[in-house]
C-alpha cells in the first residue's frame, strides 16, 4: 500500500513539474515574442560566432538586454525567456534542468 502511494505521489509530482515547466516556457515565449522578437530574427540565435555557449551566458545576455530596454523584468522573467530560448535554439548541456 505504501509503495502504491509513493508511486502515485511520484507520478503526480513529475506531472506537476512538467506542467510548471510548460507554463514557464510558454511565459518565456510570450515575453520574447512581445518584447524581443521585433528586433531579433531567429537567425541571430544561429549565427556563427554566437556569444552564447553555456546557460550562465544565456541568462546573462537576456538580463543585459532586458536592462538595456528598461523592461523591468524579474529574475523569473529572465529565466523563463532564457529557458524558452534554450529549448528552441540552443539546447545547452548545462541548462540546469530548464527543460
Amino acid at each position: 500500500m505504501i509503495t502504491r502511494c509513493l508511486t502515485a505521489l511520484l507520478i503526480l509530482s513529475i506531472a506537476f513539474l512538467s506542467s510548471v515547466h510548460a507554463a514557464s516556457a510558454d511565459r518565456g515565449q510570450l515575453l520574447y515574442n512581445n518584447f524581443c522578437y521585433h528586433c531579433h530574427i531567429s537567425e541571430i540565435h544561429y549565427r556563427v560566432g554566437s556569444k552564447i555557449s553555456n546557460w550562465a551566458e544565456l541568462v546573462h545576455m537576456v538580463s543585459v538586454w532586458q536592462e538595456e530596454m528598461k523592461l523591468g523584468w524579474t529574475a523569473e522573467d529572465v529565466t523563463d525567456v532564457a529557458s524558452w530560448l534554450d529549448w528552441v535554439y540552443y539546447q545547452l548541456p548545462d541548462a540546469q534542468g530548464a527543460h
